[in-house]
């Protein structure tokens, strides 16, 4: 990664050019260029490749968080990323809901099953409780 531009600096790169818009298809390359991710050259050894895609990790996760602020959401693809549109945020806001609740599910198993001397407290069992009742009440709305 550049190591002579902050990661808002490389941001602002991409808003400049015009990249940063609702339903703006991004390929990989302009994003490897804009935050000077070095793109690896095959065959290449395994490490050179998971650097690689810790390096595009980085930068998406970066660019995600950036952009779930401005209400706009980077979908990836195979060789380029999609920011969505409006219209189509509400089909991504309920699948994190539905991953949330899953996952409280999942911690509600696991409290259940484990030996009584190492359970979370009982409120807090009913505070994830509730928690999945809040998530199940917003997906009826």
């Amino acid at each position: 990664m550049r190591s002579d531009l902050s990661k808002d600096e490389c941001f602002k790169i991409l808003e400049d050019d015009g990249w940063i818009e609702y339903g703006k298809t991004i390929p990989r390359e302009v994003i490897f260029e804009a935050f000077g991710v070095e793109e690896i050259e095959y065959p290449a050894m395994r490490y050179e490749i998971k650097q690689q895609e810790l390096e595009e990790l980085a930068v998406t996760s970066f660019m995600r968080d950036k952009l779930l602020n401005r209400g706009m959401y980077l979908k990836g693809g195979i060789n380029s990323y999609r920011i969505l549109l409006p219209s189509e945020n509400a089909g991504q806001v309920l699948s994190y809901m539905h991953s949330a609740d899953r996952k409280l599910k999942r911690a509600l198993k696991l409290n259940k099953n484990t030996p009584a001397g190492h359970k979370i407290h009982s409120q807090d069992e009913v505070r994830i409780f509730m928690k999945q009742e809040s998530i199940k009440h917003q997906k009826e709305n």
